[in-house]
């Protein structure tokens, strides 16, 4: 569960480069921000865009290699009609979280990827309001399973303080 990002240079790495130079914008069309496909122009919020598939691919639990355009399209519509309450949260779960997530910073964390594949640039956040709302989504979810597991060791009731547990 510790994702990594990376970039095309490790298809170096693997032995994927190829001998020629290119000097255009290559990129994988599944993470593309739609209005590149359009005017050519890329822009910091085309970052964005690419980063709120990555989100919604972590959250999803949908391989990278097997996005393309449609796929891309279904995952974000998906992400959406969750997110405006058309489709329950645990549709866009990825199972291998077995439920073991925090649902208000889940929904935080899904509501800004969906914010960060708006089709219009002008409608995306920028990376520091992403970042500020995923720091807070990952300090309430680390208390919130801490508070979970003290929950667990020394029982749901209050009274059952560690010292006047029997053993």
């Amino acid at each position: 569960m510790d994702p990594k990002l990376s970039d095309f240079g490790l298809m170096r790495m693997l032995g994927m480069e190829e001998s020629k130079v290119y000097t255009d914008v290559r990129g994988t069309i599944g993470y593309m921000d739609p209005e590149y496909m359009s005017n050519a122009k890329l822009t910091s919020a085309s970052d964005i865009y690419s980063f709120g598939i990555v989100i919604l691919q972590l959250l999803s639990g949908q391989r990278v290699i097997e996005l393309d355009l449609d796929a891309r399209d279904q995952l974000t519509r998906k992400a959406k009609d969750v997110n405006m309450g058309k489709r329950p949260l645990t549709d866009f779960q990825d199972p291998k979280m077995k439920g073991n997530i925090v649902d208000v910073d889940f929904e935080s964390i899904l509501q800004i990827a969906v914010l960060c594949v708006a089709s219009s640039s002008t409608g995306r956040p920028t990376i520091d309001l992403v970042f500020e709302e995923l720091d807070k989504a990952l300090k309430n979810t680390r208390l919130e399973m801490k508070a979970r597991k003290e929950k667990s060791l020394f029982g749901a009731s209050p009274s059952k303080s560690p010292e006047r547990m029997s053993v």
